[in-house]
């Protein structure tokens, strides 16, 4: 009785010792996860100094009160504040670090003391001209002392190596409606200007940019107050025309102007669906000149734009077309009235420009007319001819738009003539090859593939075979010797208890050796169960390690040699997942469920094999109907959760997508006020995840229920 009651007992705390592990486990993972997030969650957030406000001192009627204009008073920005603590996140190393160099410095500290002399020692000792050395070398250390710790230090904090101030003394007034040109060396803070003006720095000492709006409500409300174009064309996976667009209305008029004046006809007559083309992710089936010109192109759109901050859009385009763009576009109809700061290195365009910054080490150095700099003797590094009068360039440029649409007219009549003909001998046959590149064009992006059907056998022989095949097969046959061993335990204790109450029923009860050595096979058979268990651990933990190195592997050759095609009909977020996602689950879930399936398919076996051998058959009578029923059950759990899982995997790829998207394209969209739109788009993309996942945790507890109801019904028997 006492030897049943012990089984019993360990019986039933091996189900919590068994996931005791894991449960521990996963409270260090979700330990982890917080503590990540709460540095960054607790990181400094942009502080706004942008003032929608004329300043106070000036007069309202002022060029600074304005609606649009720029009003900048010695002001200073920095990239990171010296007041913030912007660390890495993953700062365990540093922490580490940290320790170990106190601990050396206390050591270090206790030396010293221990060796250095007791100085009322060092007096009496000392003679007088000793001491007296002593006494001047102590007052050039306090002074050295002192001015270590003010006027070096300020110093320091002033132009040191580690402060971080990128504009310095920034004073200036933009009048609204005036086309400013900036200019200067690489690395003088040409697009550090804008983003101070945009809000996208770090103010410091409280400095303040002022740039007056409308007071009435509507116009506190609205959006598209400023439109930015940054060095870098932000191009998201859309199609041309929601590129322009960016979340506004459309307005065919406006929109035609603006295809127009950034020269993009021609692009729209190549594209295989026009501006309904599909964009792949950071505009990869864009070239550079392309992408500038869409840029620029969103951001002239809206014609409520007051300000426009234009860093460097001609710098990408052709001589041709940079004059087409400055002429249509940057000094057009398309943007009249509103404030312009453009970024160039074109400097035959300042004159032009109703005036010119002139930056240099993050200073403003010159700022005025362009004709005004030229009689101070501005050089603009070197690359302007003095000689040229302003309007040069606009006679150059027309006399070559003239001959070249004079040399254009015949090779487009011809190519009309021959179009003609051609439409008159196949015009049907042309009009289908059009259709379908345009059908083409429409959907550039591939849906993401996905299986259909059970998994094939083929997948689970691919993992076994990465991992190793000898190592799986022998965690199959490990899993059951241990399983066999766990059985042949309970039965010689049945064994040992019926030879035990036959011998005390026959007066001669079980000798001490003799119980000792039924007491040895017992063990016997539970070591053989343990040792079973811990080969299969082992070999699951080397196999699953070698199958991910392999599959890793794989996938890291085959992205490295994809070709270009395969990048413009696959976004970023996808391949992502396979890396994260994917991964994650080999690395973790398929091990975990393969060790689950393992030893439940033992323990169901050694189950049925035990009621059998206890029920001398009988059992099998209501194990064939029994087991029709888990056959149903089984079915219809396979396949719904095998696609249910499909979708799921395929459900990630949008989150990495939206967000890799978003991360490269902050300062515009923050630019254009587009955060909300935005954030609802991952908002929903991470609602879908999580609708298929709840559906997938139903569709688990749905087959529970069934399987503890038929469980039940075992009992009866």
């Amino acid at each position: 009785a006492t030897a049943f009651t012990t089984a019993a007992l360990f019986n039933i705390m091996r189900f919590p010792f068994a996931f005791m592990p894991m449960g521990m486990l996963q409270f260090i993972q979700s330990r982890i996860s917080l503590r990540r997030l709460a540095r960054y969650l607790e990181l400094p957030e942009l502080e706004k100094y942008v003032v929608s406000e004329p300043p106070t001192e000036d007069d309202s009627s002022d060029a600074s009160a304005q609606v649009g204009s720029i009003t900048i008073k010695n002001a200073s920005f920095a990239w990171t504040a010296s007041g913030k603590k912007i660390g890495p996140i993953d700062d365990a190393a540093e922490k580490a670090k940290k320790k170990k160099e106190a601990r050396e410095a206390k050591k270090a500290k206790r030396r010293s003391s221990k060796a250095t002399p007791n100085a009322e020692d060092l007096r009496k000792s000392a003679t007088a001209e000793q001491l007296q050395k002593m006494r001047k070398s102590a007052s050039v250390g306090s002074k050295l002392d002192d001015l270590e710790g003010t006027n070096h230090s300020s110093f320091d904090a002033e132009w040191g190596p580690d402060n971080h101030t990128t504009l310095r003394d920034i004073t200036c007034t933009i009048e609204a409606g005036s086309l400013i040109g900036i200019v200067g060396t690489v690395g003088s803070g040409k697009s550090s200007f804008l983003s101070a003006v945009l809000g996208e720095m770090e103010a410091v000492d409280g400095a303040k940019v002022y740039v007056p709006r409308d007071e009435s409500p509507k116009e506190r409300k609205n959006s598209n107050f400023s439109s930015y174009c940054a060095q870098t064309p932000w191009v998201v996976n859309d199609t041309l025309r929601g590129n322009i667009l960016f979340g506004r209305r459309y307005n065919k008029e406006r929109y035609e102007k603006v295809i127009e004046a950034c020269a993009l006809l021609d692009d729209l007559a190549v594209l295989p669906a026009g501006d309904k083309t599909e964009i792949g992710e950071k505009g990869i089936n864009l070239s550079g000149g392309q992408k500038a010109r869409v840029s620029l192109a969103r951001a002239m759109y809206s014609e409520e734009t007051k300000l426009l901050l234009l860093d460097d859009p001609l710098s990408a385009v052709d001589a041709h077309v940079g004059e087409h763009l400055f002429r249509r576009a940057i000094t057009g109809e398309v943007s009249a009235g509103t404030t312009r700061l453009l970024v160039t290195h074109h400097v035959h365009f300042l004159p032009r420009c109703d005036k010119v910054i002139v930056l240099e080490g993050g200073r403003i150095k010159h700022y005025g007319k362009y004709s005004d700099l030229i009689d101070e003797g501005v050089d603009f590094a070197g690359s302007v001819d003095v000689t040229k009068g302003d309007d040069a360039p606009d006679a150059s440029t027309t006399e070559d738009d003239k001959a070249s649409s004079s040399s254009a007219s015949p090779a487009k009549k011809a190519e009309k003539s021959e179009d003609d003909k051609k439409d008159a001998d196949g015009g049907s046959a042309d009009d289908k090859t059009k259709a379908a590149m345009k059908k083409r064009g429409q959907s550039l992006v591939q849906k993401e593939e996905r299986e259909e059907g059970s998994v094939a056998g083929s997948a689970y022989v691919h993992y076994a075979r990465a991992g190793g095949f000898c190592a799986f097969l022998t965690m199959f046959m490990i899993q059951g010797l241990g399983r066999a061993s766990e059985i042949g335990a309970s039965f010689w204790l049945a064994y040992w208890a019926e030879n035990a109450i036959g011998a005390a029923m026959a007066g001669t009860p079980l000798s001490d050796e003799r119980t000792v050595w039924y007491l040895n096979i017992y063990a016997l058979f539970g070591m053989v169960a343990v040792f079973g268990l811990t080969i299969r651990s082992v070999l699951m933990a080397v196999h699953r390690l070698h199958a991910s190195k392999t599959l890793h592997k794989n996938l890291l050759t085959r992205i490295l040699r994809a070709p270009v095609a395969f990048f413009d009909v696959t976004p970023t977020g996808r391949v992502l997942a396979r890396f994260a996602a994917d991964m994650d689950k080999i690395d973790l879930d398929l091990t975990q469920s393969i060790g689950q399936g393992m030893g439940t398919i033992f323990s169901v076996l050694g189950a049925i094999g035990a009621i059998v051998a206890a029920t001398k058959g009988t059992f099998l009578i209501a194990l064939v109907p029994m087991s029709y029923f888990y056959y149903l059950i089984q079915k219809w759990f396979r396949r719904t959760s095998t696609e249910l899982q499909r979708v799921t995997s395929i459900s990630i790829s949008p989150i990495f997508a939206d967000f890799s998207q978003v991360l490269s394209g902050t300062s515009t969209v923050r630019a254009y006020s587009e955060q909300s739109r935005f954030f609802r788009q991952c908002q929903s993309s991470f609602d879908k995840f999580n609708a298929c996942y709840n559906v997938q945790q139903m569709c688990n507890y749905w087959l529970g229920l069934r399987l503890d109801l038929l469980g039940g019904f075992i009992g009866f028997f």
